[in-house]
């Protein structure tokens, strides 16, 4: 569940585990770039269920590393947020099987509003139109668990309505509802440019 996320479908070879509390597992992408880097994931038991905390080390630093690091602050988020979904509800947010391994794009945020608002504005088209600026225009919706989850197929040129989807995950925090998305079959640079500015004016909107 949590590596659907990220490029292995599986941890790597040399992980260690120290069961119940914690794995840790060399992340063999990075050589490429010149550095060894691990991931080290802790489980720690909280009033009413359990902290998950990952770790990734090694990973360099300065403005050549930026969208590497992003990129998998991204991807970890989404992994989190879809684990958390499927452990306490049993839904499964990770892309449909036709979609596994396709090009994918993650991007995640707070945004200062209930989850019963934050839903309403993605779902109600009176709301979404007076905020998106036509972001999910075409979009059709294959799956909706209100207030928690919504997979929507996605429009594209030259692609088949199969092709492409979005997963959103909502999770209320104290300050708001942290919204994960990850769109697979992401054609190009667009999703890179549809998500950023999308969750812009969300947050703008229900501020």
């Amino acid at each position: 569940m949590v590596l659907d996320a990220l490029p292995e479908a599986r941890w790597p070879e040399g992980r260690v585990e120290e069961p119940p509390g914690a794995l840790e597992a060399p992340w063999p992408h990075t050589a490429s770039l010149g550095v060894e880097s691990r991931v080290v994931v802790r489980l720690d038991e909280v009033a009413g269920g359990s902290r998950v905390q990952i770790t990734h080390e090694g990973l360099g630093e300065g403005p050549a590393w930026d969208e590497v690091v992003g990129g998998y602050f991204a991807g970890w988020l989404q992994a989190l947020a879809a684990l958390g979904l499927l452990v306490e509800s049993g839904i499964d947010a990770r892309a449909t099987v036709a979609l596994r391994g396709r090009e994918r794009y993650f991007a995640s945020g707070e945004v200062p509003a209930v989850p019963d608002a934050l839903w309403r504005s993605l779902t109600d088209p009176r709301v979404l139109g007076r905020w998106s600026e036509g972001a999910l225009e075409g979009a059709t919706t294959r799956e909706a668990v209100e207030r928690r989850f919504l997979r929507l197929g996605l429009p594209g040129p030259g692609a088949s309505p199969e092709e492409r989807e979005a997963t959103l995950i909502l999770r209320p925090t104290p300050r708001g509802t942290h919204l994960a998305v990850a769109e697979y079959g992401v054609l190009g640079r667009e999703a890179s440019r549809r998500w950023p500015p999308f969750f812009e004016r969300l947050a703008r909107f229900l501020a």
